[in-house]
């Protein structure tokens, strides 16, 4: 039963590189009678004047400009080092927030945020966005149907060359994703986490490669190598159980199902290879799934995908993982600590 508004009047906070693919997107579902996309904010009035010759949208350089309106939603695509003060103003003023990952770099700021979003009963989701890439949820529908076996092990890459951010290092900018992957595809939160990192472009604030291995229980492992350093673009995910396997390309949304596995043949143990099999999935724009469903669940009132509480516990890991990159050993992972 809805609870909220037919159409949720929404104001978009940043529109640099992936903020212009959020205003595109928050259009398209405007031109489909999903949304109201009510305002623009950006501290750059070049930007805005191009969103303003653009598209037909009021905007402003001041958030409280818009909070201070009958909005409903805040989108925030900013630095993450603003994500904390932002997030924190629109829930106070009694606005529903999607906040792009991570939701903070700090465990104790992003538990806040729940908190407020829960005291005001808002919506406060925030951007793991392979929750809604569809090579993804097919790997999750082998998995629950038992289709992989036991599940042993997960590895993947996130990494590609590119312009080094200056608020967060790879850890909080890259190996979330996975991190977040591998939590949704179990269905519960790593115990233990070993983290090796490095400095390469001696940056001391900021690693630029990060390797990461989670220990789930009762005991399957998630591995991790994120970095903007090597040449190309990997996206990519295994997960490897003890019937058959899966390999997809997560950037093309590609799957494809191994019947490859080790079994005790005579007293020894003997690989058995069958070959893969290619699995069809539909290409969908994660993204646009990702807004559809935050659009969705403020007029239902319903949890969304990826809400405060599934971002704490990355939040956790990752702060863990520092941790242990740090100490130079395994960290445990207590979820309430």
């Amino acid at each position: 039963m809805e609870v909220g508004f037919t159409k949720p009047k929404i104001v978009l906070v940043g529109v640099g590189k992936f903020g212009g693919n959020h205003l595109r997107v928050l259009k398209e579902l405007e031109m489909e009678g999903l949304c109201t996309l009510y305002g623009v904010v950006d501290i750059g009035g070049a930007a805005l004047e191009k969103v303003r010759k653009s598209h037909d949208v009021e905007t402003s350089t001041d958030l409280n400009y818009f909070l201070s309106h009958d909005v409903d939603a805040i989108d925030i695509v900013t630095p993450t080092d603003t994500h904390f003060a932002i997030c924190n103003k629109c829930l106070e003023a009694g606005k529903n927030v999607f906040v792009e990952k991570p939701l903070t770099t700090s465990y104790v700021q992003a538990k806040q945020l729940v908190q407020v979003a829960e005291e005001q009963r808002k919506i406060l989701m925030v951007g793991h966005i392979f929750r809604y890439n569809s090579a993804v949820g097919k790997i999750k529908e082998f998995m629950k149907k038992g289709k992989l076996g036991k599940i042993y092990y997960m590895f993947g890459h996130f990494m590609g060359l590119k312009d080094p951010r200056l608020d967060v290092g790879a850890v909080f900018n890259y190996t979330v994703h996975h991190i977040d992957i591998y939590n949704y595809l179990l269905d519960k939160l790593p115990e233990e986490v070993t983290c090796c990192v490095g400095y390469f472009l001696q940056r001391k604030d900021f690693e630029d490669v990060a390797f990461l291995a989670l220990r789930y229980p009762p005991n399957i492992m998630g591995i991790v190598e994120g970095s903007w350093l090597p040449p190309g673009r990997y996206r990519d995910l295994t997960v490897v159980g003890s019937r058959k396997s899966v390999t997809s390309d997560l950037l093309n949304q590609t799957l494809e199902l191994h019947n490859a596995y080790i079994e005790a043949q005579q007293g020894q143990l003997k690989a058995v290879d069958e070959g893969p099999t290619k699995i069809d999935v539909r290409f969908q724009e994660p993204l646009k799934l990702e807004l559809l469903d935050f659009i969705k669940c403020i007029k239902t009132g319903r949890k969304p995908l990826a809400d405060g509480r599934t971002a704490l516990s990355v939040i956790k890991t990752a702060e863990k993982a520092i941790e242990s990159a740090q100490l130079g050993r395994s960290v445990r992972i207590v979820e309430n600590e």
